[in-house]
């Protein structure tokens, strides 16, 4: 980062490109009030990620887990869509519906499936209402209605071990509860003690 007082190399702890303008904002804010630039420096590379929210879970050496589920809106998926496609191995997307969307909800879903469609995803999980728009596009993958998320853990976790490498991330308005699919797979990568 080029600053009037001098030259600082910034490494931020997140992922994606949204981080940046975030970490200038802040660097900005803290200059203007004179904090030492290396102190800036400090800063940013231990701030603390938010659980939920674009959050790296190593569920074993080869399995990435991407925890996304904190909320879910048009923007944030198709940021995460564009993370996910950048990260290693076999990418598996667990999508729920994004709410609050009003009368165009069914035409936002329509526009993350195309987004989804001509990415470089390998297997897409779909679950709730209005992310069977998603699926209707996307045929790599499975729908799963709000009634069998059980059925939607079983067979990710059995698609996920069948891969040696993967990177899983699961995103979707609060209201899905898509963190206990998160808590899941960590359970049962604890309980089977795949975590070497």
């Amino acid at each position: 980062m080029h600053t009037p007082s001098g030259t600082i190399n910034i490494v931020l702890p997140y992922l994606g490109y949204q981080s940046i303008s975030n970490a200038l904002a802040a660097s900005a804010l803290s200059f203007a009030v004179h904090i030492p630039l290396k102190q800036i420096q400090v800063g940013l590379l231990e701030a603390p990620i938010i659980p939920g929210r674009l959050e790296p879970i190593k569920l074993s050496k080869n399995t990435i887990l991407i925890n996304d589920t904190y909320n879910s809106n048009v923007a944030s998926m198709i940021i995460a869509i564009k993370i996910l496609e950048k990260m290693p191995g076999y990418k598996i997307l667990v999508i729920g519906d994004m709410a609050e969307l009003g009368e165009k909800s069914i035409l936002y879903h329509k526009i993350i499936g195309n987004i989804a469609n001509i990415s470089n995803i390998n297997h897409i999980f779909s679950f709730g209402k209005y992310s069977h728009e998603i699926f209707k596009i996307c045929k790599n993958g499975k729908h799963f209605s709000e009634k069998n998320k059980h059925i939607l853990n079983k067979k990710l976790k059995e698609t996920i071990l069948k891969q040696n490498k993967s990177t899983i991330l699961i995103k979707g308005s609060r209201h899905m509860k898509m963190e206990k699919i998160t808590e899941y797979l960590i359970k049962e990568y604890k309980k089977n003690d795949i975590l070497n």
